[in-house]
């Protein structure tokens, strides 16, 4: 290998960015020079719709639960009744999960005691 292909393997290894300098930009294409992750961007235009939502919503709801009743703006209820949906879908994943690893832990189980056996 002659000295001017070396030089050119040590000028494309030196255009490759680094870990580093990737988490410095945000993960930002190397064309891409407009400054702002795509998360973010993402993440701006959820919060704008969510409070262009919410600022729509604030006329007051009568909601009757078991007996009680109180008024709130409907953002609030519609915010609250996601929330609770959010979370009972983590617990029953959670649990879901904890049941899959245990079969799958018995099954390993016995598939090694049945490899001990024969």
């Amino acid at each position: 290998m002659t000295d001017d292909q070396s030089h050119g393997q040590e000028q494309e290894l030196e255009q490759v960015p680094t870990p580093d300098q990737v988490a410095q930009s945000g993960g930002a294409a190397a064309g891409d020079d407009s400054g702002i992750p795509w998360g973010l961007g993402l993440f701006l235009i959820i919060a704008i719709l969510l409070v262009v939502f919410a600022v729509q919503n604030t006329q007051l709801v009568t909601l009757n639960f078991i007996g009680w009743e109180g008024e709130f703006p409907l953002v609030v209820i519609i915010v609250a009744v996601a929330a609770v949906a959010v979370i009972l879908d983590e617990i029953l994943g959670v649990v879901l999960r904890r049941r899959r690893r245990r079969r799958r832990a018995e099954k390993a189980e016995l598939k090694r005691l049945r490899a001990e056996r024969s």
